[in-house]
C-alpha cells in the first residue's frame, strides 16, 4: 500500500502552475526559433525562394533594338489613319512590296511609295518600330500573318514592314475585312520585353 501524497499548499500549487506554464512558453518561444531558423537557413542557401519578395528583389528587363517589344496593356487597335507604313522586299520577287503597301492603303494606313532592301529577311514579315511606335507596329502586324514585332532606336512616329521569303502575299478580301472587324486587345508573344517608357 503507497503512501498517501502529501497536501500541497496554495503557494506551492501556485509555484508548480508557474512553472508549468513557463515550460509550455519555453517550448514554444524555443519550436518558433528553431522553425524559424530552418527557414532562414533554407532562403540564404536559395533552397526556398521567397515568392512575395521577388516583386522587389526581381529586375525588369526591358526591351532593346532588335528585341521583340510588349505592345501597351490593355490596348485595342489603333487607328490606321495615323500611322505612318513604309513596306520594304527584301526578297527577289517583284511586286510583293507594292501589293501589300495597296492593301494597307485600302485599310487606311499612311502609306509611302514601296521598295527594296537587303539583306533578305527569312521569315514572314518583320516590322520595325521605335519605342514610340510599339502599338502601331503591332496595329500593322495584325495584316501579316506569322510576322515578327522587332523593336528599332528610331525615335521618329512610323512602322517599316520587311517582307521576307516566307511571305505568302496580301491578303484576300475576306480575310482583310475580318482583321478589320478584329477589335480585341493588341497582344505580343510570351518572350516580348517591356519598353521603357519615352515620356
Amino acid at each position: 500500500m503507497s503512501a498517501p501524497q502529501p497536501q500541497l499548499t496554495r503557494r506551492e500549487l501556485y509555484r508548480r502552475e508557474r512553472q508549468l506554464k513557463q515550460n509550455s512558453i519555453f517550448s514554444i518561444v524555443f519550436s518558433v526559433m528553431a522553425g524559424v531558423s530552418v527557414l532562414s537557413l533554407l532562403v540564404l542557401t536559395g533552397i526556398l525562394p521567397i515568392p512575395f519578395l521577388n516583386g522587389f528583389s526581381a529586375k525588369v528587363e526591358y526591351a532593346s533594338p532588335g528585341d521583340i517589344p510588349c505592345p501597351s496593356e490593355e490596348t485595342q487597335p489603333l487607328a490606321a489613319s495615323g500611322i505612318k507604313v513604309q513596306v520594304l522586299n527584301t526578297t527577289s520577287r517583284s511586286g510583293v512590296a507594292r501589293d501589300a503597301s495597296e492593301m494597307l492603303k485600302t485599310v487606311g494606313f499612311q502609306v509611302a511609295d514601296p521598295s527594296n532592301s537587303s539583306p533578305e529577311y527569312a521569315g514572314s514579315a518583320q516590322i520595325q518600330a521605335g519605342p514610340q511606335s510599339v502599338d502601331a507596329a503591332y496595329t500593322v502586324a495584325r495584316f501579316f500573318p506569322s510576322s515578327r514585332v522587332t523593336l528599332t532606336d528610331n525615335t521618329e512616329p512610323g512602322v517599316t514592314v520587311l517582307l521576307g521569303s516566307l511571305y505568302n502575299g496580301a491578303l484576300s478580301a475576306e480575310d482583310l475585312q475580318r482583321v478589320q472587324d478584329n477589335h480585341d486587345n493588341l497582344k505580343g508573344p510570351s518572350t516580348c520585353l517591356l519598353v521603357k517608357s519615352t515620356k
